[in-house]
């Protein structure tokens, strides 16, 4: 027994694909070609997997204004309507809910119910009046703080988001504390790994001074392919881990994109890893996903090529 057991989890890791998990924070009012290329992508791959995280304004719940898509019968859902019946179409798909949580300071009853709002999505007409699927597969927690001290909290909501969907993924953007390894158990994925590659973290922000957010992290590690080492040892947990890399340029003033050699072999590199998912963003999540050489298009290209997938 022990030795069929055996090979089937080899069999398993064997044809484990690693997906794209792509922060999509942008609306399609603004954006639309954005979208547009992310269904051509997604329908150019049809054997790779791809993770669409969807953020607008914060994500769910976003206050008490009836305008807000987190409300489920908001008129700005309908900017959505059209790209996600699209994806919807798609097997190879799922959309995941943005829902922040403050890295363990949010209450508890305020995260669920983000989730109970992307779990209200289910049809939406677009501005053809064709009705279309909207539903949610699954949400994406921001700001998981990992200590110990804060597991107990961290499964409450992981379990109580899949009792609504099949899928959640948790965002700590740094290595998952000891004491705290069982959420590997309980989340679809754990986005253990997320930095910049650009070393110019001054002009990586986004608003406008005196009011900006740095999007790299204070004491970060530019990314290079040797950043993959920080990733589990474990190949179980190896295998429920996300990278996701941003700000994929070399200076920001002048503008110096890092080389396409340098992106091809970055991305192969976390592929060969073994990882659940990844993406690289020239830019932030705010939009410009058509810029290369991380273009959504050619992030997907490598990814499927790496793993031998159409």
């Amino acid at each position: 027994m022990k030795s069929i057991l055996a090979l089937s989890a080899l069999a398993a890791a064997a044809y484990a694909k690693t997906a794209l998990m792509v922060p999509y924070y942008i609306s399609p009012f603004k954006w639309a070609s954005e979208w547009d290329a992310l269904v051509d992508t997604v329908t150019k791959h049809p054997t790779l997997d791809f993770y669409i995280i969807l953020n607008d304004q914060g994500g769910c719940p976003w206050g008490a204004n009836p305008s807000s898509p987190c409300n489920p019968l908001s008129p700005g859902l309908r900017d959505y309507a059209t790209h996600l019946g699209k994806l919807h179409a798609r097997s190879n798909v799922k959309i995941i809910g943005y829902v922040a949580t403050g890295f363990g300071a949010r209450d508890v009853a305020e995260v669920k119910k983000g989730v109970d709002d992307y779990s209200q999505w289910v049809a939406m007409k677009d501005w053809s009046n064709v009705d279309q699927n909207i539903t949610m597969h699954g949400v994406f927690f921001d700001e998981i703080d990992t200590i110990p001290g804060q597991l107990q909290r961290n499964l409450d909501i992981t379990n109580y988001a899949k009792s609504k969907f099949g899928n959640v993924v948790l965002n700590p953007g740094v290595a998952v504390q000891a004491g705290s390894e069982s959420l590997f158990d309980a989340a679809t994925a754990i986005l253990n790994l997320e930095t910049c590659y650009t070393k110019d973290h001054d002009k990586a922000f986004d608003g406008t001074p005196p009011k900006i957010v740095y999007r790299c992290p204070n004491g970060y590690t530019p990314f290079t392919p040797t950043s993959l080492n920080s990733l589990p040892s474990n190949s179980k947990y190896l295998a429920k881990s996300s990278v996701v890399i941003h700000d994929f340029y070399e200076t920001w003033q002048p503008y110096v994109p890092a080389s396409k050699s340098t992106f091809e072999a970055d991305a192969t590199a976390i592929v060969k890893k073994g990882v659940h998912s990844f993406y690289i963003s020239q830019y932030g999540y705010q939009g410009n996903f058509t810029m290369g050489p991380a273009s959504i298009s050619e992030v997907a290209r490598i990814a499927a090529s790496a793993q031998g997938l159409a």
